[in-house]
């Protein structure tokens, strides 16, 4: 897999926090913020997505990553031949599976997957995590504000209280997503100290267009120090 993300070594300090930045479509976008500590990039190949990137995109938009950066592919209950597909063209991804992907399909591929889990009540999590012992990490997001909603990408945060006894409750790593942006990202970990960040609507300019403004304003490195 490219880049460390979820894999960084521990030598990174002892509040060391990872950021993924998903729903990138566009390779000028891409290389304006490739300067910035983003440790993971996410492209959402689910058509209904309003930063949907169809798959003979992918090449352009991987190859503007550093090797530092982690792509991540993001599904929602696709067909197992176009994962197939899309993962022998770039074996050097992580996946993350957003639907209700059983244990069998996700790690059906060989990569390492993350499995979304859309919070809605205490033992969610862990729940997931003895489903999806063999994840690379557990993805806490909020669930579609309605029914007809795309998951992720909402701007939407859940009820992280909630979750807070079992996310130190958890063995794999804990992806929080949902809603996040430079006001509430420090209280967010503050509550969960998930080993990685996901955010999408919270640092765009518009869907799919990243803002390097937004994204700098993430850097928990000064809060973090002081805990």
């Amino acid at each position: 897999m490219q880049g460390r993300f979820l894999f960084r070594s521990s030598g990174s300090g002892p509040h060391a926090v990872q950021v993924k930045v998903c729903g990138f479509t566009d390779e000028k976008n891409i290389s304006s913020v490739a300067s910035l500590p983003i440790d993971a990039a996410g492209f959402v190949l689910f058509r209904k997505s309003s930063r949907y990137v169809p798959s003979d995109r992918l090449d352009s938009l991987i190859r503007m990553l550093p090797e530092r950066v982690t792509p991540v592919l993001l599904f929602v209950n696709p067909d197992p031949d176009e994962v197939s597909a899309v993962t022998r063209r770039h074996p050097e991804v992580l996946l993350q599976f957003h639907g209700e992907e059983t244990p069998e399909f996700c790690r059906a591929f060989g990569l390492p997957y993350m499995k979304a889990v859309h919070f809605e009540k205490p033992g969610d999590l862990l729940r997931a995590e003895a489903r999806y012992p063999d994840a690379a990490a557990i993805l806490a997001d909020c669930p579609a504000p309605d029914s007809g909603a795309v998951p992720g990408g909402n701007g939407t945060a859940f009820d992280w209280e909630l979750a807070r006894s079992e996310a130190a409750s958890l063995t794999l790593p804990l992806v929080l997503a949902g809603g996040l942006n430079a006001e509430n990202a420090a209280a967010a970990y503050s509550l969960l100290h998930p080993a990685a960040l996901d955010v999408s609507s919270g640092v765009e300019d518009s869907p799919g267009i990243k803002s390097r403004q937004k994204i700098q304003g993430l850097d928990l490195t000064a809060w973090l120090s002081g805990m």
